[in-house]
Formats: structure tokens, C-alpha cells, sequence
């Protein structure tokens, strides 16, 4: 590194052993040899090599996301540096085609397999749009920087960690643009209008019905007024007018966080933040206890670095502060009727609920913002992220009463309702056990499926192959009613005096697809399979080149 060097921070910083120094401020980038610095703040050149800190933020909001360690250096991944991560793997697909938003993005979003950046949307000068950030293991494997088969298991191991630090900084990229006032127009956002609508006679509702932009790919943060936690989860926020949006609230915190606010006669504040690096999008599908943190501090832990938030402009709210956008506002308790158009399941029926709206009190963004949008239509990100609401969770329950379990999938086709267990049972006893607690989960899987470490549960084809090879009917398929649901089932019955809530009655089914246990040897090997002989030695590429 040169000599001669002296920098003065006002902001957050970040020290890495890599092969460049990058030193960011607003306006220009200065690179250096040596090691890879991210500083907003200014670099003066004088003297020796020194490092100094000016803490200009001394007031903290009681929102538990500040580091008081404010010498700790910051992770400043975020989108960006993912897809990065994804094109030097080759896995980025770039469109520079002109598209409209509206009636072909969601379509495209749809048909890709790899994580896609559109550059060019028409209307939308200097916006850009990407989907697909998490679709397979192998996106799942670049986000948590682990190999893909690793994947549900090193989620589990980064979720135990706990909470991670956060520290609180004034500079923000995410800052760079603010829209408060009349300049608020949410009709201004690249935000795609997701399905095709339909007719459905018996909820009153028309093709045009469903002709309403939906903001799908954010994570919503709201906050505890007494506690002061905040609390991360995923929302569809259907665009009402320029500074209204009408938001389906799932969470039970999030409601509860409403509750509090109104009690209070006051409004709940909450922040949609679009654009931030996947694991804060996992962090945000983390299903577990986690008293007294937030999931943005378990990002924290699971980047396992400390992490930069920055104060909303007109909330009492943090956020990460290297978002690619920010959408401000303030909950209305009084709820209204909300159609939901996404599709949970390929079979999904549209149905109505009643849930909040929220008015828009300022949009910050990146001078050049990208849009990050989730298609919420069958077999996308919005199934596959939430895989980890359920298999990480299934793991673990599954490895803490000392069952010898591989891996847990939830395949993507089957819209979150099919969990498949890897083990290798000692006894049938040990599979009936795990399927036992896959079909008594939370809210799904509908459907739980044992197989033994031979098959791939990432491969359908190997799943039905166990299924109709090795389960006899009369035995390996059990049955339970009456589960707790939810309201976005198709299936599921109202419960008597619940109907107003979202809680609905369901039945799960299970099927043994496993081979006889260890301590049935003789009837194990009937079912062992055979492979060609040099299988995993010998392959085609060595002889064609391709």
C-alpha cells in the first residue's frame, strides 16, 4: 500500500485480506493495492499510514440495531456483490432487450432458471430489474458460500449462531435519491403486475381485478414500540395509488407490533426494503425462536461480520443501509379487502382476506437503483425461498432427537407442500418418527416423504423411482387430520369460530419410501441398485470434449 495515506471516516468501514483496496465515497472510487476497504467518507493523502473515525452519530433510535462496538469492521455485501458473485460463475443471464414491466417481465420471470438482470425497462429510464436470485441449490450454495448439498445444513448451522452486531451509519447508498412529499409516486417504481387475471364467480371477481402492480420482493421491517425489536417478513404489497399500498400481513409479530401501536393511538411505522444481499432475504424466511434480535441482526451473524444500518428518513425504523430501495410509511389499523393473486400452489384459488394498508411518507433509493423483484407465481424464488421456512427447521428437529438424517428438501414443483427426509434408519421405527414430525410441522408440508441416502432429493425422478419401487401401500403410507392450516390452502376447512382469522383445519399424508433398516440386512439388499460399471469414473465429456 502506498506510504503517505491518511483517512478520515465519518461513516462505516470495512477491512478485508484480499487483493485490492477499493475506497468509496459519493462521488469517486480510488483504488489501491493491497487489501479490499469499502469507506464512505473522505481520503486526504498526508503523512503515514492512519486511520481515524468521526463519529457523527450520536443519537440512536431504541430500534436494538446498534452496535455500541463501533471499531468492529462491516460487511457491505449486497445485491450487487451477488450478482457479481453470479456472473463470475457464469450463472448471471443479462437481458438488454427493451421489456415492458408490466405485461412481459412477469412472464420471462417465470420461464428463467438462473438469476436475471434486465437492464432495459421501457418507461423506466435509468432502472433496472432482477429475479431468480434463489431458485436452486446452486444459488442457495453462492448466497451462503457453501457447496449446494450443503446448503439446508449450513443454514441451520448460521441460524444457531444467533445475532450478529449491527452498527448505525448517516451514508447510505440507499440515500442517494429521496422522494417525500408530492415527489412520492409509487406509480414511478418498475413494480410488474404478476398473473394473468381470471374469473371467479363465487369471490365476485374479474380479470381486472388482478390488474394491480404488486410489490413481492421486499423485506418489510416493523418494530415493537415497547420493546423496540424490530421484525423482518415478507409481504405482498399491492400499489393502491401514488402514496398507498394495501399489504397481506402473515407474520403474527407484525400484527402484534400493530396492535401495539394502535393501542398507543399511534401508527405503526414500516419500511419495505428492496435490493439487499439474498441472505437478508433468508434471515427474513427464518422460521425459530429469536428473543430480543431481529432478523436483520441474524443476517449479521450468519455474514458473520458486522452489518451497516441506517435510519429511515421519515420512520422510526433501521434498515440495511446498502438496500437498492426503501419504501417509508406508516400502517392504517382499519383494514380492507384484499385480493390475493399470487399463487401459493399451482391450484391456487384467489380469496379474499381483510389486511392493512399503509401510506407512503418518503422512497429513498441508489441514484441507479435495481429493482428486485420476486415473481410470485408457481415455481420461482417465492417457492424456493421459502423452503426455508420449513427445512432448515425439520432438520434440526429431526438431528436433535438423534436421527440419523442426510439432508431435507422442499422440491420447488411442489409449491411448498412436499418435504422430502434423507436418512438411514437403524429401525422403522427411526423413519416412522421422522415422518411423523414432518407431517405435524407448522402450516405445511402437506405432504412428508422418507427416502435412504441412495436417492436424490433433489432429483424428482429418483423420488418417484423410491416411491414406486419401495413403498408397499398397505403399510408405508400413513395418514393424520385435523393439522393446523392456513388460509392460502385450497383445501382447508374453516374452523368453527375462527373464520375471521387465517387459521384453518387440514390433513397431511406420509409415505415410507425408505429401503428395509440396517438391523433388516438380509431385506435391505434386495433394494440395493445396481450402476454401470465405471459409473462416476468414466465420462462422456473425457471422450467428446463437450
Amino acid at each position: 500500500m502506498p506510504a503517505g495515506i491518511h483517512l478520515t471516516q465519518s461513516g462505516v468501514d470495512q477491512l478485508r485480506c484480499q487483493n485490492t483496496t477499493v475506497l468509496f465515497t459519493l462521488k469517486k472510487r480510488i483504488r489501491i493495492t493491497g487489501v479490499d476497504k469499502f469507506i464512505f467518507g473522505r481520503a486526504q493523502f498526508e503523512g503515514s499510514i492512519i486511520f481515524e473515525r468521526t463519529n457523527n452519530t450520536t443519537k440512536v433510535n431504541p430500534c436494538n440495531e446498534l452496535s455500541r462496538d463501533r471499531t468492529m469492521t462491516t460487511n457491505t455485501e449486497d445485491l450487487r456483490s451477488y450478482l457479481k458473485d453470479v456472473e463470475t460463475r457464469h450463472e448471471l443471464l443479462t437481458i438488454t432487450k427493451a421489456v415492458d414491466v408490466e405485461d412481459e417481465v412477469p412472464a420471462l420471470c417465470s420461464e428463467t432458471k438462473v438469476p436475471t438482470l434486465f437492464e432495459n425497462l421501457k418507461g423506466y429510464d435509468g432502472w433496472r430489474l432482477a429475479d431468480c436470485l434463489l431458485r436452486d441449490r446452486i444459488q442457495h450454495g453462492i448466497a451462503l458460500k457453501c457447496p449446494p448439498e450443503a446448503v439446508i445444513g449450513h443454514y441451520a448451522s448460521l441460524t444457531a449462531r444467533g445475532p450478529g452486531k449491527t452498527v448505525l451509519v448517516d451514508d447510505s447508498p440507499a440515500k442517494e435519491v429521496v422522494w417525500t412529499g408530492e415527489e412520492i409516486d409509487l406509480s414511478k417504481l418498475p413494480v410488474p403486475i404478476p398473473s394473468e387475471g381470471i374469473d371467479v364467480p363465487h369471490l365476485s371477481l374479474t380479470p381486472e381485478d388482478f390488474a394491480t402492480p404488486v410489490i413481492s420482493g421486499s423485506v418489510a421491517v416493523t418494530r415493537n414500540p415497547e420493546t423496540g425489536l424490530q421484525n423482518c417478513f415478507f409481504t405482498m404489497a399491492k400499489v393502491d395509488s401514488a402514496r398507498r399500498a394495501h399489504c397481506y400481513v402473515f407474520s403474527p409479530h407484525t400484527w402484534e407490533n400493530i396492535r401495539a401501536y394502535d393501542a398507543r393511538g399511534e401508527r405503526c411505522p414500516i419500511a419495505l426494503v428492496i435490493g439487499c444481499h439474498p441472505i437478508y432475504e433468508l434471515a427474513a424466511a427464518y422460521t425459530g425462536p429469536h428473543p430480543g434480535f431481529s432478523e436483520i441482526q441474524l443476517a449479521a451473524g450468519m455474514l458473520g461480520e458486522t452489518v451497516a444500518v441506517t435510519n429511515c428518513r421519515s420512520v422510526e425504523l433501521q434498515v440495511p443501509a446498502y438496500a437498492e430501495l426503501v419504501i417509508e410509511g406508516l400502517i392504517d389499523p382499519e383494514v380492507g379487502r384484499y385480493v390475493t393473486t399470487a399463487a401459493h400452489t399451482d391450484t391456487h384459488a384467489p380469496f379474499l382476506s381483510n389486511e392493512p394498508y399503509f401510506d407512503v411518507t418518503a422512497i429513498t433509493m441508489r441514484a441507479d437503483p435495481i429493482y428486485r423483484h420476486i415473481q410470485p407465481t408457481r415455481f420461482t424464488d417465492h417457492h424456493s425461498i421459502c423452503e426455508f421456512i420449513t427445512a432448515p427447521m425439520l432438520l434440526n428437529i429431526l438431528r436433535g432427537k438423534g436421527l440419523n438424517v442426510h439432508d431435507v428438501a422442499v422440491p420447488l414443483h411442489s409449491a411448498l407442500n412436499c418435504a422430502v427426509i434423507q436418512m438411514t434408519a437403524n429401525a422403522r421405527e427411526e423413519v416412522r418418527e421422522a415422518l411423523l414430525n414432518g407431517m405435524t410441522m407448522p402450516f405445511f408440508p402437506r405432504l412428508t416423504i422418507a427416502v435412504d441416502d441412495d436417492v436424490n432429493i433433489y432429483d424428482m425422478n429418483d423420488i418417484i423411482y423410491a416411491m414406486s419401487i419401495r413403498v408397499d401401500p398397505k403399510v408405508d403410507i400413513m395418514t393424520v387430520k385435523d393439522i393446523r392450516s392456513f388460509n392460502l390452502e385450497p383445501i382447508a376447512a374453516p374452523i368453527a369460530g375462527m373464520e375471521e382469522t387465517i387459521l384453518r383445519s387440514g390433513s397431511r399424508y406420509a409415505i415410507d419410501a425408505t429401503k428395509p433398516p440396517l438391523s433388516q440386512p438380509d431385506k435391505r439388499i434386495q433394494f440395493e441398485r445396481l450402476t454401470a460399471r465405471g459409473e462416476g469414473r468414466v465420462f462422456l465429456k473425457d471422450f467428446t470434449g463437450k
